[in-house]
C-alpha cells in the first residue's frame, strides 16, 4: 500500500508541474486538505495516518493528543460510536475563515459517549464546527458535566470568533446540554450558531450562555448569539440554590436571536425562584425572542415556571409571534431583579397566550426588584386565562407588588379574555401602567383590580384616566369573537405556528379596527404572516384581519 502511495505521490508532483499556475493553486489546496482530513474508525489504528477511512485512527484519545490547524476535518465514522472526552484548546483552530469541522462520515451520526464528563471541551478557542454528531452522557443523574462546553478565561476582553453547533442531538448530561461560556471581564463568544439541535434529559440547563456579571459593569462578554430551530425537552431541574431547569437561558450578550424553537416538560425538580423559564434572556442587550412555542414548563415547589422571559438588565429586547401555553408560570415575564444593571425597551407584541399561570402569574407578569425598569410596551397580544386551583390571583396582565414600577409602562391593543374568577388586570397601588385600546372579555366575573379598587366594567375604568386617549373612549368590552378561544393544542416541534387557527378573529368580530393608532414600531406582521395596518386604526389582538 506504502509504494502505490508513493506512485501516486510522484504522479502527483508531475501533473502539478505541468499544470496552469490558477490548476496548481487548486491541487495544492486540495492536497493540503487530504491531509488535515482525519477519519476515526472503531476499526482503524492509533498509529495510522489518520488521513484515509482506510487508515483511520481509532480513539478519542488520539485526537486529543494534536493539534489541529485551521480548515482541519475530524471525522467520525456514521453510525458507530466513540468512548470518551474531545478536547479542543489554544493550539486547535481559532481562525473563524477557515474553521475546523467535527463531524460525522459515512451513514449517519456518530455517537460520543462521554460517560461521567463532558462530551467536548473546547477551551480558549474557536474557530470551530461541531456538526451531525450525537453526544451521550452517562445519564443526568449520575453525570458530572455538560454536553457541549466552550470556555474562555483569557485576560484583555477577548472575543473568541466563530462557534458552529448544527445538527446535533445532546443528551444524558446533568449541568448543560450545550453552553457558551466565559468568566474574565469581557471575554467571550462572537458570531455563535447553535441550529437544529436536539437536547434533552438534561437535568439543570439545556441550552445556556454566561459570562462574569456584573450590576456595575459596560459591555458583554458575548456578541451574536443565534439559537435556531432547535427542540429542548426533559430537563427536570434538582435542588441547588438558584433555580433550575430552565429550556434557553442567554445572558451576557449583545445581539442576539432565539427562534423558530420548542421548549416544553420542564423545571419538575425545581425547588427555588427566578427561575425557572422555557426560553429567556437576562443582562442582554439588542435581543429577540421570536417564533417559539413553550409549553408545560412547571415551577416545581418554587416560582415561575413560565414560557417566556426578558428578565433583568435587558435592554432593547423583543418577544414577539410566540405560543405559550399549558405552564405554571406567566406566559410572558418581564421582570428585573435586585442588582440587575437597568432594563429599557422592551416591546412584548403578537403574541399569544393560553391556560398559563397555573401557580403564579399571569398571562403577562411583570415585577420590579430595582426600581429602575421603563419603557415597557406590550401590545396587540393575545391572552386567553382561566383561574385554576393552584393560583386563586391569576389575571391576564398581571403585576407584581414588590418595588414600585413608575417609568412608562404601556399596555395596547391587546385582547384579554378571562375566565373560572380569573382577573383581566391587577395593578397594585401607586404602580404605574396605561392601558389603551384593549378588549376585555370575562363571560362570569368581570374584574379589572387597579390601585386598590375593583372595577367591573370598561366604564368603570375608565374613571382612572385609563382607556381614554385625549377625549376619546378607548378599548372595547365584549366578545371578541375567536374562533375556538381555549381550544389550542400543541404544535409541535418544526411546525408553523400560524397553523393555531383558534385565536383568529372570526368574520364580525369587534377588535376589528378597533385598536388605537400605534403608527411605526409596530412590526412588520402580526402573529399569523399578516402586515399590520399603519397609519390607521389597527385591529386588538395577535390577528390582523
Amino acid at each position: 500500500m506504502k509504494q502505490i502511495y508513493s506512485w501516486l505521490s510522484l504522479f502527483t508532483l508531475l501533473f502539478i508541474t505541468s499544470c496552469t499556475p490558477e490548476m496548481q493553486g487548486e491541487l495544492e489546496e486540495m492536497i493540503h486538505e487530504a491531509k488535515n482530513t482525519y477519519y476515526i474508525s472503531p476499526d482503524g489504528n492509533d498509529s495510522n495516518s489518520g488521513n484515509s477511512p482506510d487508515d483511520a485512527w481509532k480513539t478519542i484519545d488520539k485526537v486529543n493528543q494534536m493539534d489541529f490547524q485551521p480548515g482541519s476535518k475530524i471525522l467520525f465514522e456514521g453510525g458507530k460510536s466513540f468512548a470518551g472526552n474531545l478536547y479542543f484548546t489554544v493550539g486547535d483552530g481559532n481562525d473563524a475563515s477557515n474553521p475546523i469541522k467535527v463531524t460525522s462520515y459515512g451513514t449517519g451520526r456518530a455517537t460520543i459517549k462521554a460517560g461521567d464528563k463532558d462530551g467536548i471541551y473546547v477551551y480558549n478557542t474557536a474557530g470551530i464546527i461541531i456538526d451531525n454528531l450525537i453526544f451521550s452522557g452517562s445519564g443526568m443523574y449520575s453525570n458530572n458535566a455538560s454536553g457541549i462546553n466552550f470556555y474562555n478565561d483569557l485576560p484583555g476582553n477577548v472575543k473568541l470568533n466563530r462557534v458552529d453547533i448544527t445538527n446535533t442531538e445532546v443528551f444524558g448530561f446533568r449541568n448543560f446540554g450545550i453552553v457558551i461560556g466565559a468568566y474574565n471581564g469581557n471575554s467571550g463568544f462572537s458570531n455563535v450558531l447553535i441550529e437544529n439541535n436536539k437536547v434533552h434529559d438534561i437535568l439543570d440547563v439545556g441550552i445556556s450562555s454566561y459570562g462574569a456579571f456584573s450590576s456595575t459593569k459596560t459591555g458583554y462578554a458575548h456578541s451574536n448569539i443565534t439559537v435556531r430551530n432547535c427542540e429542548v425537552y426533559n430537563i427536570p431541574g434538582y435542588s441547588k440554590k438558584s433555580h433550575s431547569g430552565n429550556g434557553i437561558v442567554i445572558s451576557d450578550v449583545q445581539k442576539s436571536v432565539i427562534e423558530y424553537s420548542t421548549v416544553y416538560d420542564c423545571g419538575k425538580g425545581n425547588t427555588n425562584c427566578g427561575g425557572p423559564v422555557g426560553i429567556w434572556y437576562w443582562d442582554a442587550d439588542q435581543v429577540t425572542i421570536q417564533h417559539n412555542e413553550a409549553y408545560n414548563i412547571s415551577s416545581g415547589t418554587g416560582c415561575d415556571g413560565g414560557g417566556f422571559d426578558l428578565d433583568g438588565g435587558v435592554t432593547n429586547g423583543i418577544m414577539q409571534y410566540n405560543y405559550s401555553h399549558d405552564n405554571d408560570g406567566a406566559g410572558y415575564l418581564v421582570g428585573q431583579f435586585t442588582g440587575a444593571r437597568a432594563m429599557n425597551n422592551i416591546i412584548v407584541r403578537y403574541n399569544i397566550s393560553e391556560n398559563d399561570a397555573a401557580t403564579n402569574g399571569g398571562s403577562v407578569y411583570l415585577f420590579n426588584g430595582a426600581q429602575n425598569m421603563d419603557n415597557i410596551f406590550v401590545y396587540n397580544n393575545t391572552f386567553y386565562i382561566s383561574e385554576q386551583a393552584g393560583n386563586r390571583s391569576s389575571a391576564a396582565i398581571k403585576l407584581l407588588q414588590w418595588k414600585l414600577i413608575k417609568g412608562n409602562i404601556q399596555f395596547n391593543n391587546n385582547i384579554l379574555y378571562a375566565l373560572n374568577g380569573a382577573d383581566l388586570v391587577s395593578v397594585p397601588s401607586g404602580y404605574s401602567a396605561s392601558f389603551k385600546g384593549n378588549l376585555y372579555y370575562s363571560p362570569d366575573n368581570f374584574n379589572i383590580a387597579y390601585h386598590g379598587t375593583s372595577y367591573a366594567s370598561l366604564e368603570s375604568f375608565r374613571n382612572t384616566g385609563n382607556e381614554k386617549l385625549n377625549t376619546l373612549n378607548t378599548g372595547f368590552q365584549g366578545d371578541p369573537n375567536l374562533n375556538s378561544p381555549g381550544a389550542g393544542t400543541i404544535i409541535g416541534h418544526g411546525k408553523d405556528l400560524t397553523g393555531l387557527s383558534s385565536y383568529k378573529l372570526a368574520a364580525g368580530s369587534p377588535a376589528k379596527d378597533m385598536g388605537i393608532n400605534l403608527d411605526g414600531g409596530i412590526g412588520e406582521r402580526d402573529y399569523y404572516g399578516n402586515a399590520p395596518v399603519k397609519n390607521s386604526q389597527q385591529d386588538i389582538g395577535a390577528h390582523e384581519l
